[in-house]
């Protein structure tokens, strides 16, 4: 970690009844910062504070929030800043302070590297053997209970592939182990539904605002089959085109152009 404030002041520690690390009772964003700004701020601005809103405690003012964004992404022309919200501390038991406050805690990491080399050579993507659950209370939700993505990446270490789809217990198809899924047939683009389970990403969003044909739907693994080409997309790592799924070679050539298109979006 390159950078830490907690509530305004650079430190980084937190007292151990934090209700993050008790419950995982808040939520978080991730974004790159690219010469001193933060890509997408104002997207990412509204998934914290709707974020809030849906978890049912009280969000930091907006204005006070983006500056502090701006003033710590200035100093960096290449990093991933990362945000996280928390219920403030209670005493044991589920139950809230009745003030509802938060606890803000930004913080900035180097850059992966090993994405720029991903981007230009495609991912290797297999399928998960194990499968996300059903949750419509906290559907779309980046929030901090990240269990099943921890057991994943566990799972990942121990697969030869860049990265693995993901499915839910439905047997839909649902996302990457952190990012969000994209595919074409036939020249048409689609995306799972992540009403149920998954992230509604940042990244996902403003390609659906952008491509507005797009098909959202329930999606099996037999018809991810017939795709032709597939991308991988979050608001660090951009878009990813996938060379591989189960060993079977895609092109990127309609990918590609996705991809030149988000660039100029920030």
């Amino acid at each position: 970690m390159k950078f830490c404030l907690v509530n305004g002041i650079q430190q980084n520690h937190i007292t151990i009844e934090n209700r993050g690390l008790a419950y995982g009772d808040g939520l978080f964003t991730t974004a790159k910062i690219l010469n001193g700004n933060v890509q997408y701020l104002t997207a990412h601005i509204e998934r914290l504070l709707s974020g809030c809103k849906k978890l049912g405690f009280t969000p930091p003012v907006r204005n006070e929030l983006i500056k502090q964004l701006n003033a710590v992404a200035k100093n960096h022309a290449l990093a991933v800043l990362k945000v996280i919200i928390i219920a403030s501390n209670g005493g044991r038991g589920y139950a809230r302070p009745v003030d509802h406050s938060h606890d803000l805690i930004i913080m900035v990491y180097d850059y992966p590297t090993s994405f720029n080399e991903l981007a230009n050579t495609g991912i290797k993507l297999g399928v998960s053997e194990q499968q996300l659950g059903l949750n419509p209370m906290l559907g779309g939700l980046k929030h901090l209970n990240r269990l099943e993505q921890v057991l994943l990446r566990q799972e990942l270490s121990t697969r030869s592939e860049d990265d693995l789809l993901v499915t839910n217990i439905n047997d839909e198809v649902i996302e990457a182990t952190s990012a969000n899924l994209f595919f074409f047939v036939d020249g048409k683009l689609f995306t799972p539904d992540v009403s149920q389970s998954g992230v509604d990403g940042i990244m996902r969003q403003t390609i659906l605002q952008h491509y507005p044909t797009t098909i959202v739907k329930a999606v099996t693994l037999a018809e991810l089959a017939k795709a032709q080409e597939i991308f991988l997309c979050n608001c660090v790592m951009g878009i990813m085109p996938v060379a591989t799924f189960n060993n079977k070679a895609l092109a990127t050539k309609l990918v590609d152009t996705v991809s030149e298109n988000m660039k100029q979006i920030t």
